[in-house]
């Protein structure tokens, strides 16, 4: 059995037909009773839901990560391809409904374990320099709708 992912990649092909369902179950690292496991862990409410078919369809250089719900690493993590990998910026996200979207200086338990995911997906996407991503990562907090707007989005 694979170790236990933290994040889990939304390809753009979601924001069209959205099913964790199938994107877990065509994952060959994972046994159906695995990815049915995962599934819990992933899964998203209606408003989160939104949010990443949003993000998916505004945004093609933003490449999207669902954090598994029991790692403590946030809601999303979100990746800008625009720049050298070296360069890359990383924004964690915690959604929270009708709340303005601000940087949050440390994360608090909900964000406890950003860095380790971060550190998940650069090294098993290879899209990171994880320790530039660190130093530069920018922790968000607040509604859908304003952390869209927030990352160019709305």
């Amino acid at each position: 059995m694979p170790p236990r992912p933290m994040t889990l990649l939304l390809p753009f092909e979601l924001a069209d037909r959205f099913s964790l369902r199938e994107l877990l179950g065509s994952d060959r690292r994972y046994s159906a009773r695995e990815a049915h496991r995962l599934l819990e862990r992933f899964s998203l409410s209606g408003p989160e839901r939104r949010f990443a078919v949003a993000l998916l369809r505004a945004k093609t250089n933003l490449w999207l990560f669902r954090c598994n719900q029991s790692q403590f690493c946030g809601d999303f993590l979100v990746v800008d391809m625009s720049g050298p990998k070296a360069l890359r910026r990383v924004h964690v996200l915690e959604l929270k409904a009708r709340e303005p979207a601000r940087l949050l200086s440390g994360g608090g338990i909900q964000l406890a374990n950003w860095r380790e995911a971060v550190d998940e997906v650069a090294r098993e996407h290879g899209i990171l320099a994880a320790a530039s991503a660190h130093a530069t990562a920018q922790l968000v907090r607040g509604g859908e709708g304003e952390v869209l707007a927030f990352l160019g989005a709305a």
